[in-house]
């Protein structure tokens, strides 16, 4: 009766928790990047601080966030160092600058950043970015995954345009994420811009 049971108990007691977990990432992200950075900007703007101050010291939350996960996880993952690299660029161009509009519009930084990776790997890698995110993410859920991919890849030349098509979707996405941020940052005030673009991001 074993060999018969388990298989058909392991999805039903799977499935909620891996619907769970991506219902919880999805709250977590809005919470600290999008939530805590306004709510910041709000406050210290109510408190006479400048919209330029307020809006670099609104990227502390995801800043935060992700060293706080390379202490969990005791590794800082590429995407963190990009982000914290990006995070840093922005900020220290947009005190300098001392423009508000070019604050808000920041994290195009990381967008053209991910979409230059992207494109990149894919005209001069062996294999497309999405390849190697998607084995180290999904590692974390599922052991055996970097096998499994290795063995698609070597096998399946489905699999391979797959991947290499979404590289090329997601480098495009990139782009426009990052065009349609700096057009709204330029075109609507801070206060407006900011909770748009923030949830935009997630």
């Amino acid at each position: 009766m074993a060999p018969t049971t388990t298989p058909t108990a392991a999805p039903s007691a799977t499935a909620p928790t891996g619907r769970g977990a991506v219902l919880r990432q999805t709250v977590g992200s809005l919470l600290v990047d999008a939530a805590l950075p306004y709510l910041v900007y709000v406050v210290l703007t109510g408190q006479g601080m400048s919209d330029v101050a307020a809006l670099a010291w609104s990227a502390l939350p995801p800043a935060l966030n992700v060293l706080v996960q390379a202490v969990r996880h005791r590794r800082l993952n590429p995407v963190g160092v990009i982000v914290l690299v990006t995070i840093a660029a922005g900020l220290a161009t947009s005190l300098l600058s001392g423009d508000a509009r070019f604050a808000v519009a920041r994290d195009a930084i990381q967008s053209v950043a991910f979409g230059l990776l992207l494109a990149g790997a894919l005209v001069v890698g062996r294999r497309p970015l999405v390849f190697h995110v998607c084995r180290f993410f999904g590692s974390a859920q599922r052991p055996d995954l970097p096998e499994l991919m290795e063995r698609q890849w070597a096998a399946n030349p489905v699999f391979r345009r797959t991947l290499r098509r979404a590289t090329g979707v997601a480098a495009c996405v990139m782009t426009l994420e990052a065009t349609l941020r700096i057009t709204l940052a330029y075109t609507l005030a801070p206060v407006v811009a900011l909770p748009i673009l923030s949830v935009q991001s997630i």
